[in-house]
C-alpha cells in the first residue's frame, strides 16, 4: 500500500532509550533536535553531489550522520527530568496536521531500532514498555528522491530538513518549521495501529519555533586548525554490543613547545570523548531526578562520571614530523606508572608493561597520525593507531589511572584546585584548551553556555590526560620530498597512456602499438578514448607549461611537457578536420569493461563517436577550444605555423559549440557532464581571450559567462579554473574580471585551515575529500590552482581576505604543497599514492596494460578468463605503472591497495596532468 509517513532515524545498534516524550513540548528540545538534524543532512548531502541523480540512495550517508548523533540526542532526554515517561502518539489537532489520523493509544516508551535494512528505518512502541514489531520502511523510492531534491533546487541551497517532523506519529506541537515531503510509493507495516489505517501527515509548518544552533559535524581546534568529529565513530562492531554506541565530544585542546625559546611548534591537538549510554547506564539512575541547575553543581557527579566504568575516549592528532614512538612510549611508561601505584598499590603491574609493549619502533608518527585511546565500560584500555587496533588491555586500574588527576583535583578546594590546574598548565608548557557546545555540555547547562564549573571540569579532564603525551621533539620543519623526480615520474605516466604507433623515445618498454595510427591518449585504466578528459589534461599541461615555464626547463621537464600536449593536440587537429564537427569517442565502454587485456591486444569493434550541428556536445567542443587555445601559447615561440593552426581551430570549436549548444550524452554514464555546458564555454572563452586579447571574447565573457562559486576543479567542472585564469589578467589592469578575481578568493578562501570560510571536507589526515573514486583529482586540481594563484598574489603583491582574516601568498602556496606531500607520503598511511615513487607505493594499480605480463601478451585468451587470469590475482602489477597518481585513500585516510578496488587504484591522466604544474613549483619554491 503506498502511505505518507515520516520516520526517524535510530540505527545505533539496538540499545533502547527511554524517551521521555514531556521534555519536546516543556522544553522546545525535539525542534532543537530537528535542528540538529538538519545540520547533518546538510552537511552530509552537500558533499556528496555525485548521488543527486533521481532515484539514487542520496539518503544513505545522511541517515548514517543522523545515526552517528542520534546516541547523543536521546542522552540529552534520558538525563532531563521527568515525570511518566509516556504519551500519546495521537490525536493531533493543530496546524498543519490531520486530525485523528491515527486513533491508536499505544505510548511511546522506548525508541528501538533494529539493521534489518541499512536503508530502512524501524519504530517500536508499546504500552507495557516492551519492543513489539517495528514500523519499517524497506526502500526509498525515487519519487521520494525527486519531491526532496525539487525541494532543495526550489529553495536553492539543500535544506535537507524536510525528512523532519521526524517522528512517528506525528506529536502534539511538534512539526517544526520546515516544508514536509512525505515518503510516498513505499511500503509500510503497521501491525499496532489499532485502525489497522495509516497515520497520515499533512503537508505545511508548524507554529513551533526553535534556536537555529547550526551544528557542525566537526569541530576545529583553533590553534592547529585539526578538525575533530563531534561524534565519534564507535571503534567496536556495533552488530554485535548494542552499549557500544558512538561517543560525543566534549572538548579539544592542543599541546604547544617552545624551540630554543624562540620557535613555538604545535605538537597534536587532542578531543576528549565521552559515551552516553555508559553515562545513562552508570549515573542514570542516581542523577535522573536532579535538575539540571543542580547537577552541574554537585561535585560527586564529575566524580562518579570520573571513577565510573563509563566509555571514554581522548583522541590524539600529531600535528607535526620527528615524535618517536619510542618517546610517546617512556612519556606513557613513566606517568601510568606513578597513577597505578595511587589508584591500587596492589594491581598487577604486568598489565603496565603489557601496554608498553604495543608501542613498537616499526609505527611511524607522521604528521596527521590519529592515536585514539579509549576505556570501555567493561575495564580495557583500547589503543588504536591510524585505526589500527594495536592492543588492548583488560584492566580497570590501568583505565582509571588515566583519570586519577583529574579525580584529585575535583577532591580539592576551589583555591588549590586552581593552583594545581594552573601548576599543571605550566608544567606541561604552553597549553591551550578550547570547550564547545555538544550534546553532553548542552545537557549541563540550560542556558546553552558554560559556567564556571563545566569549564573547569572540562579543563581538568583534558589537563589530566596531557602528562601522558608529553614528548620531546628537535625535529620542527616541515618534510621535502625529491619533487624533481616525482614530477618526472608523473610525466612518464602520461606516456604510458599514449595510444597509437608510440615514438622512438617511448619510455615504458611494455608498451607498445595500439588502437591505429592515430594517437590518442587513454583516459585511465581502460583502453577507452573519451574526448572529454583527453581535452581536459591537454588544457591544464599547456597552464601549466606557461605558469611553470622555469620550472620545468630547470628541471628538465619542459620538453617531455611540449611532448604530451602535442601527443594531444595532433590527435585534435586530427579529430577536429572537418568544418562542425569533431571525433570525440573511440571505443565501446561497455564491451571494453567485459575484458581485461592490454591495449595492444584489444578486441572486437571499435566505434567512433563524432559531435556535429546535428548532434552536439557543447562541453566536448568547448574543452577541446581551450586546449587547442592554451596550447597555441605553448607553441607561439617554437613553432610558429603550428600555433597558429591551433589558435584557429579553437576560434572555430569555440564558435560551434556556442551556436549548437547542447549536451553530449554519448560518454555517459562514465563522463556524463554534470555541471552543464557553461563552465566550458566560459573556460575556451577565458583562454581564447588570454591567447588574443580579442574585445570579442572580452565581451562574451562579460556579458554571456554565468558567474559560480565553486568549492571544486576537475574535468566536469571548470569555473574555478575561469576565475583563477582570469584573475591574472585583472591584476594586470582588465579591472571588468573584477567578479572573477572575487570568486577565485572565495575558492581559496574554501579550503584554506585557517579560514573563517573553510566548507571543503577533510579527512582527519588533512586531505581534501569531495568524494570516493579517484578523489586525488580534487586534491592535485586544488594544489595546482593554489600553485598558480599564490604565484600571482606573490608576483602582484596582493593579498585575499577571508572573512575579515588577510592570508598571504605563503599561506596559499603552503597548502598546495601540503597537499602534495600528502600524496607523496607525508600521510597517517605512511605511505605514497603515486606508483613508484617513494615509501611503499602502491603495487596494484587498476589497469590493463600494467597488470598483464608482457610474456602472456600475446596468448589467447577470451574476456572471461582474462579476468580470471590477470584482473583478480592479488600480486603486484608486472610492469610498473611509473608516476601513476590512483584514487587515493577514503574520507577516513584508509586506502586498500587491491586492483578490483578500483575507487583506490585507478588512475587517470587529468589527476597527473594537474599534479604537473604543482610538482614543478615545488621544485623551485622560492621562483618567482
Amino acid at each position: 500500500m503506498s502511505n505518507k509517513w515520516f520516520f526517524f532515524v535510530d540505527l545505533d545498534g539496538g540499545s533502547p532509550y527511554a524517551f521521555p516524550m514531556d521534555t519536546f513540548v516543556s522544553s522546545g528540545l525535539g525542534a532543537h533536535l530537528f535542528s540538529q538534524f538538519s545540520s547533518f543532512v546538510d552537511s552530509s548531502l552537500y558533499h556528496s553531489k555525485q548521488l543527486y541523480g533521481p532515484g539514487s540512495l542520496a539518503f544513505r550517508e545522511a541517515f548514517n550522520c543522523m545515526s552517528k548523533f542520534t546516541g547523543g540526542v536521546l542522552f540529552w532526554f534520558s538525563t532531563v527530568s521527568t515525570s511518566k515517561l509516556s504519551r500519546d502518539i495521537s490525536s493531533g489537532n493543530q496546524r498543519s496536521l490531520k486530525s485523528g489520523s491515527c486513533k491508536s493509544s499505544s505510548l511511546v516508551k522506548h525508541i528501538a531500532s533494529c539493521k534489518n535494512n541499512i536503508a530502512g528505518f524501524c519504530f517500536a512502541s508499546d504500552s507495557r514498555g516492551i519492543s513489539v514489531a517495528p514500523l519499517v520502511i524497506s526502500e526509498i523510492s525515487s519519487y521520494a528522491m525527486r519531491n526532496f531534491f525539487g525541494e532543495a533546487e526550489a529553495f536553492q541551497h539543500i535544506p535537507l530538513l524536510s525528512l523532519a517532523a521526524a517522528v512517528i506519529p506525528p506529536l502534539d506541537n511538534l512539526s517544526s518549521k520546515v516544508l514536509a515531503v512525505p515518503l510516498d510509493n513505499t511500503e509500510v507495516q503497521m501491525p499496532e495501529c489499532m485502525d489497522r489505517r495509516p497515520c497520515e501527515v499533512g503537508q505545511g509548518c508548524g507554529s513551533l519555533s526553535f534556536l537555529d544552533l547550526n551544528r557542525r559535524r566537526h569541530a576545529v581546534e583553533p590553534r592547529t586548525g585539526i578538525e575533530f568529529p563531534t561524534i565519534l565513530d564507535n571503534i567496536f562492531d556495533t552488530w554485535n554490543n548494542s552499549s557500544l554506541a558512538p561517543e560525543v565530544l566534549v572538548g579539544t585542546g592542543s599541546r604547544t613547545m617552545k624551540i630554543i625559546k624562540i620557535k613555538s611548534l604545535k605538537v597534536y591537538a587532542f578531543g576528549f570523548y565521552i559515551h552516553p549510554y555508559s553515562v545513562c547506564q552508570k549515573l542514570g539512575a542516581k542523577y535522573a531526578s536532579i535538575p539540571v541547575g543542580k547537577l552541574n553543581k554537585n561535585n560527586d557527579f564529575y566524580q562518579d562520571l570520573l571513577r565510573e566504568d563509563i566509555g571514554m575516549t581522548v583522541r590524539l592528532v600529531v600535528n607535526c614530523n620527528g615524535m618517536k614512538v619510542d618517546t610517546v612510549r617512556d612519556a606513557f611508561e613513566k606517568s601510568l606508572r606513578a597513577r597505578l601505584v595511587k589508584t591500587n598499590p596492589n594491581t598487577d603491574y604486568r598489565c603496565l608493561s603489557t601496554f608498553a609493549s604495543y608501542f613498537t619502533q616499526d609505527i611511524p608518527l607522521p604528521v596527521g597520525t590519529i592515536i585514539d585511546f579509549q576505556r570501555t565500560a567493561d575495564g580495557q584500555l583500547v589503543t588504536k593507531i591510524r585505526g589500527n587496533q594495536i592492543g588492548a588491555v583488560h584492566s580497570k586500574d590501568l583505565c582509571r589511572a588515566f583519570l586519577t588527576c583529574t579525580s584529585e583535583i575535583s577532591q580539592c578546594p576551589s583555591k588549590q584546585k586552581r593552583i594545581l590546574a594552573e601548576t599543571l598548565r605550566a608544567s606541561l608548557g604552553d597549553v591551550e584548551v578550547a570547550c564547545f557546545p555538544s550534546p553532553f555540555s548542552q545537557l549541563l547547562n540550560e542556558q546553552n553556555s558554560y559556567g564556571h564549573k563545566e569549564i573547569e571540569y572540562f579543563r581538568d579532564v583534558i589537563l589530566s590526560w596531557l602528562p601522558l603525551l608529553l614528548v620531546y621533539i628537535v625535529a620542527v620543519e616541515g618534510h621535502d620530498f625529491n619533487y624533481r623526480e616525482a614530477l618526472s615520474k608523473s610525466l612518464i605516466f602520461l606516456e604510458a597512456q599514449r595510444s597509437g604507433k608510440l615514438p622512438p623515445n617511448n619510455r615504458l618498454t611494455w608498451r607498445g602499438d595500439s588502437g591505429g595510427p592515430c594517437g590518442r591518449i587513454l583516459d585511465a585504466g581502460d583502453n577507452v578514448k573519451y574526448g572529454l578528459p583527453m581535452a581536459f589534461t591537454v588544457t591544464t599541461l599547456a597552464w601549466s607549461a606557461i605558469a611553470f615555464k622555469s620550472e620545468l626547463k630547470s628541471a628538465g621537464e619542459l620538453e617531455n611537457v611540449h611532448a604530451a600536449i602535442r601527443w594531444g593536440t595532433d590527435y585534435f587537429l586530427k579529430a577536429a578536420a572537418k568544418h562542425d564537427r569533431l571525433y570525440v569517442q573511440v571505443g565501446d565502454p561497455e564491451k571494453d569493461h567485459q575484458c581485461w587485456v592490454r591495449p595492444e591486444n584489444m578486441k572486437g569493434p571499435r566505434p567512433v563517436l563524432q559531435i556535429n550541428s546535428d548532434n552536439p556536445g557543447t562541453e566536448i567542443a568547448g574543452e577541446t577550444s581551450a586546449a587547442m587555445a592554451a596550447s597555441s601559447m605553448v607553441f607561439r615561440r617554437t613553432d610558429v605555423p603550428y600555433a597558429r593552426r591551433l589558435l584557429n581551430k579553437a576560434k572555430l570549436l569555440f564558435k560551434f559549440a556556442d551556436e549548437h549548444k547542447k549536451t553530449f550524452d554519448g560518454e555517459c554514464p562514465f563522463y556524463c557532464s554534470f555541471s552543464g555546458f557553461h563552465d566550458e564555454l566560459s573556460w575556451a572563452a577565458a583562454w581564447l581571450y588570454t591567447a588574443t586579447h580579442s574585445d570579442t571574447y572580452l565581451k562574451y565573457i562579460t556579458e554571456e559567462t554565468v558567474p559560480a562559486v565553486v568549492d571544486e576543479f576537475n574535468w566536469d567542472l571548470k569555473f574555478a579554473g575561469v576565475q583563477v585564469l582570469l584573475s591574472k589578467s585583472f591584476f594586470e589592469g582588465t579591472h571588468e574580471f573584477h567578479t572573477f578575481k572575487e570568486h577565485a578568493d572565495s575558492y581559496i578562501c574554501a579550503a584554506l585551515p585557517e579560514s573563517p570560510y573553510r566548507r571543503i571536507p577533510m579527512t582527519p589526515g588533512g586531505l581534501i575529500h569531495l568524494r570516493d573514486g579517484a578523489n586525488l583529482q580534487y586534491v592535485t586540481g586544488a594544489s595546482f590552482l593554489f600553485s598558480i594563484y599564490g604565484d600571482l598574489l606573490k608576483k602582484f603583491n596582493q593579498k585575499i581576505d577571508c572573512g575579515g582574516k588577510p592570508f598571504e601568498s605563503t599561506h596559499v602556496l603552503a597548502f598546495a604543497k601540503q597537499q602534495m606531500d600528502y600524496i607523496l607520503g607525508q600521510n597517517p598511511q605512511g605511505r605514497s599514492y603515486m606508483v613508484g615513487f617513494g615509501k611503499n607505493p602502491p603495487t596494484q594499480a587498476h589497469h590493463r596494460g600494467a597488470s598483464v605480463p608482457l610474456s602472456e601478451a600475446k596468448m589467447d585468451v577470451d574476456c572471461g578468463m582474462s579476468f580470471t587470469r590477470w584482473f583478480n590475482k592479488n600480486a603486484p602489477n608486472p610492469n610498473e605503472l611509473t608516476g601513476a597518481i590512483l584514487g587515493g585513500p577514503d574520507m577516513q585516510d584508509k586506502f586498500s591497495d587491491l586492483r578490483w578496488t578500483s575507487v583506490y587504484t585507478e588512475p587517470c591522466t587529468y589527476v597527473n596532468s594537474l599534479a604537473v604544474g604543482a610538482l614543478a613549483k615545488l621544485t623551485r619554491p622560492h621562483n618567482k
